[in-house]
This record gives structure tokens, C-alpha cells and sequence, in this order.
């Protein structure tokens, strides 16, 4: 009697490349791997990493002299920068290196990958920006194979102006009962459950259920196709956000009895910050301007600050 090979699951990291934190390509790339997982490293650049503005923009706290006791935020964001990279780095890393045009921001960066690779070869996608700070090398195993806590909403609380707001309850991971794995979640921003291209793991099924197998960017205009700066300003690119709200619709409303949202979870309790990752804004993490405002005194707790 014959006996199959079992084969391995997939994951498709896909970064969407702009700031190019050597720290982050070297910490996400150096992850401890799953038993029975293959997975395969993407950066989708928007712009080169050797670009002028990629090296200017960073300099001031590639340059900060204090420590952390000083101002921990201007500190990480020196430890993220200290070292710039280069594509040859990259690839030298382990990464495949795709250049696309700087269109749409984040999510768009998945699209754009699928144009190359087909999806159905995957069974797990992490899409991230290169601005966060990785701070466990067992994110992926823990992710998929220990059953630590995470945060899941209780659909019955729905509540809210929008009615986009929800209680949260702690459960034991299951890699089978998720189907899409944020980083944080605060439950008193009013549209709170919106979700992000900026650290987040979809399911295979997730494609599968989205339009044509993509995210929806039809309703938005601006693009910054040729551009290689960063706007300072949150503003400057708040069209932008409409993607996540194209994606909160599909998850309120693709599934009866709000199935997708059931199938949500998080890391922590806090948008942005958990035990795995501190996400910047804007490139830095000393540059939160939203209104969430438990994010520095979480990002201090992780340091006993």
C-alpha cells in the first residue's frame, strides 16, 4: 500500500516596500518556521530603496545620539534605520525583490504581487509595511502552532454609531478558526473594525471571496505613481484609507451572521502595538498622529519604560 506525500503549507509574506528598515527585512526573514510550512519572502517596492528620499528622510534619526531612556520613540526609530539597505541586500537576505508602481498604498500591494504569482499556490498571506519594529522571532510559529491568547470580538456586542464596534473576548489560538489575524484592536475607535494592510495574516479563503480574487480599489482616484516622497502629513494620503473601508464592508456584510468578523482575531487589545510588532506611521514609530492613544504608553509597557 501506497502512502501520499503529505505536502507542506504555503505562506506568501508580501511587504510593501518604501521605507526600508534593515532591521525589519532582517528580523521578519529570520523568523523561526512551522513544521509542514514553506515560505516565501516578497517585497513589492514602490520605490528603490537606494532613492535619494529613502536615505534623506531617515537621516535625523539615523543620526539621534540619545538612548532610550531618553526618548525610547526617536530610539527605535534609530535602531530601525541605523543601517540603510540596498536591493542587493535584499536578495542577499533571502527576499525576492519586484518593483511595481506606487498606485494605491498598501493593500494594492497584494494585487499587484498576483499579477506575477498565483495565489492559489498559498494558503496563508501576511501583508505588512516596512516601517514596523519585529520583536519576537516566533511570530510565525506562534501564529500558527501554539495556542496563545488572542483577542476576538463577540458579534453579539455589535454596537456603536456605525454599529462597527465590538466587545472583545480572550480565546486560545486555533490555527483553524481564524480566517484573518490583525495586530491590535481598540475597541473604542468608532469605526474600529476596519481592516489594514499595515500587519495583518488572510486566509487563502479570504482571497477566494474577494472579487475577482483582489482588493477593491475602484472607488479610489489618487495615486502617487512616480513619486519617491513621503508625505509628512496624514492627510496627504487619506483617500487612501477608503480601501480599508471597501475591506470593513465586505467583512460586515460578504458572509450571513457576520461570519468574517466572527473569524477575526488580534494580537493584543491595543491597534498597532503587541508583543510581535510596534507599527510606525509614516516611517517612524515616534510619529503616531492618530487619535489612539493608549499607543505610547503600550509601546513603553513592552519595554518596562
Amino acid at each position: 500500500m501506497e502512502f501520499g506525500v503529505l505536502m507542506s503549507k504555503k505562506l506568501s509574506v508580501i511587504v510593501c516596500g518604501w521605507h526600508y528598515s534593515y532591521k525589519f527585512y532582517e528580523d521578519l526573514i529570520s523568523q523561526k518556521i512551522p513544521k509542514d510550512w514553506e515560505v516565501d519572502f516578497f517585497v513589492v517596492s514602490h520605490r528603490h530603496p537606494e532613492n535619494e528620499n529613502v536615505i534623506k528622510e531617515k537621516e535625523g534619526v539615523r543620526n539621534y545620539i540619545g538612548e532610550s531612556n531618553d526618548d525610547l520613540f526617536l530610539y527605535l526609530d534609530r535602531v530601525l534605520y541605523e543601517t540603510p539597505i540596498t536591493e542587493k541586500d535584499l536578495v542577499d537576505l533571502g527576499w525576492t525583490y519586484i518593483e511595481k508602481p506606487n498606485t494605491y498604498g498598501d493593500m494594492v500591494v497584494f494585487n499587484q504581487w498576483s499579477e506575477d504569482y498565483d495565489y492559489n499556490e498559498y494558503d496563508l498571506f501576511l501583508l505588512t509595511h516596512d516601517d514596523n519594529m519585529i520583536l519576537s522571532d516566533s511570530l510565525l510559529v506562534d501564529t500558527i502552532e501554539k495556542d496563545i491568547e488572542l483577542y476576538k470580538p463577540i458579534v453579539e456586542s455589535r454596537y456603536g454609531m456605525n454599529k462597527q464596534q465590538f466587545k472583545l473576548e480572550l480565546v486560545k489560538n486555533n490555527y483553524d478558526d481564524w480566517y484573518f489575524l490583525e495586530n491590535g484592536f481598540s475597541e473604542y475607535i468608532p469605526k474600529a473594525i476596519m481592516p489594514r494592510g499595515s500587519f495583518s495574516f488572510y486566509k487563502k479563503i479570504i482571497i477566494d471571496l474577494l472579487p475577482d480574487n483582489k482588493f477593491e480599489f475602484d472607488n479610489i482616484e489618487l495615486t502617487r505613481v512616480g513619486k519617491t516622497d513621503s508625505p509628512t502629513d496624514l492627510s496627504g494620503l487619506a483617500e487612501w484609507n477608503t480601501s480599508g473601508g471597501n475591506l470593513r464592508n465586505f467583512f460586515l456584510e460578504r458572509l450571513p451572521n457576520l461570519e468574517l468578523v466572527d473569524r477575526t482575531r488580534w494580537y493584543s487589545n491595543t491597534k498597532r502595538v503587541s508583543k510581535y510588532c510596534i507599527e510606525g506611521e509614516r516611517g517612524l514609530i515616534s510619529n503616531n498622529q492618530t487619535s489612539e492613544h493608549h499607543y505610547y504608553d503600550s509601546v513603553k509597557k513592552l519595554f518596562g519604560v
